[in-house]
């Protein structure tokens, strides 16, 4: 391989170079020790399969065959760091691909490269140093921001597999608690085309937190930033917001069953629906909370107002008012 310079032409007939590049893989891998001795072998082997992910004209059994190898590479741990660093960034770099099997795969070796590099001893708790978990936290989080720009943007062919995913990043990766103002900033993000995938990693995100037995954690949180749902506009669009948001956040699982379907439709929530949702998280609601809440109800009602003013915000905020709600600390 390292004297046929020929080989980085990805125009020569697609069964020659993956048995070349077979072969190159087979020999980085099982003879780590001569092929490090053997002076460019490594650095050529690099050059080929990332001129191949690069190229736009790569073909995809070309592409799949390179994604393959470069796996093997990275689960037999035969990379130097610095060559395992190179992959890392090409296949982060790979994920705004327009090609959805393209980026998909690049994905899947992004995954192995994580699970498999210092972020992945993190995971298994290798390593215990501060700095390097701050630093490694930190590479993670540039990971992460790729991915969900990707989800944000990409055909619904990409974005369903990467947002099906996220959630067990988050678990294994990252702090939750961290986490929730990074999907939250991306849900409210004008960008934003795909809202409903990120209203299910968020669902995710807050049940997992649910069942760790941090259910008044999360009340708290969304009480600080309810303040934000409620004064987007349109008031259609502001109240299937904060429908989300709270459907999220609900122990309920009986109502939870109906987020599917609510995130499907961004333009309308029946209005008894809203308020059932709404007296649900009122339920769980110490009276301080209940009167945060009512105070946010109230926001978004003056704030909606001139749009519509019997909106559903003033019908809530008068039910709750009017009829005050048992909590839990109550009973």
């Amino acid at each position: 391989l390292v004297m046929n310079r020929r080989v980085y032409d990805t125009t020569m007939p697609i069964n020659y170079l993956a048995s070349v590049w077979a072969v190159a893989v087979i020999i980085r891998e099982k003879f780590p020790e001569e092929s490090e001795n053997c002076e460019g072998f490594t650095m050529l082997l690099m050059r080929f399969g990332m001129k191949c992910m690069s190229e736009q004209t790569t073909p995809f059994m070309l592409y799949q065959f390179v994604i393959r190898g470069f796996q093997r590479l990275v689960l037999s741990f035969s990379l130097p760091s610095a060559e395992f660093e190179m992959l890392t960034h090409l296949s982060t770099n790979q994920l705004g691909r327009d090609d959805p099997q393209k980026c998909l795969s690049a994905f899947g070796l992004l995954m192995t490269c994580m699970y498999c590099g210092r972020e992945g001893s993190r995971v298994i708790n290798l390593e215990r140093d501060q700095d390097s978990t701050d630093q490694m936290l930190a590479g993670a989080m540039d990971k992460m921001r790729k991915i969900l720009d990707c989800v944000g943007h990409c055909c619904d062919t990409q974005a369903k597999p990467l947002a099906a995913v996220i959630c067990y990043l988050v678990t294994d990766f990252f702090p939750k608690e961290q986490m929730i103002n990074t999907f939250v900033s991306e849900f409210l993000s004008p960008r934003q085309q795909n809202r409903h995938l990120i209203s299910l990693v968020l669902y995710d995100l807050f049940q997992g937190m649910i069942t760790a037995g941090n259910f008044n954690q999360i009340c708290e949180w969304v009480l600080l930033v309810l303040r934000n749902f409620v004064q987007l506009k349109p008031l259609s669009f502001s109240v299937w917001s904060t429908t989300v948001l709270l459907l999220c956040s609900s122990k309920n699982r009986n109502l939870s069953r109906f987020l599917p379907y609510i995130v499907s439709d961004v333009t309308h929530v029946e209005p008894d629906v809203f308020v059932l949702i709404c007296k649900d998280f009122a339920e769980n609601l110490s009276k301080e909370e209940k009167i945060s809440f009512l105070d946010m109800l109230k926001l978004g009602n003056s704030v909606h107002y001139e749009e519509d003013n019997q909106n559903e915000y003033r019908v809530v905020f008068r039910m709750l008012r009017e009829v005050p709600v048992v909590t839990t600390n109550e009973q």
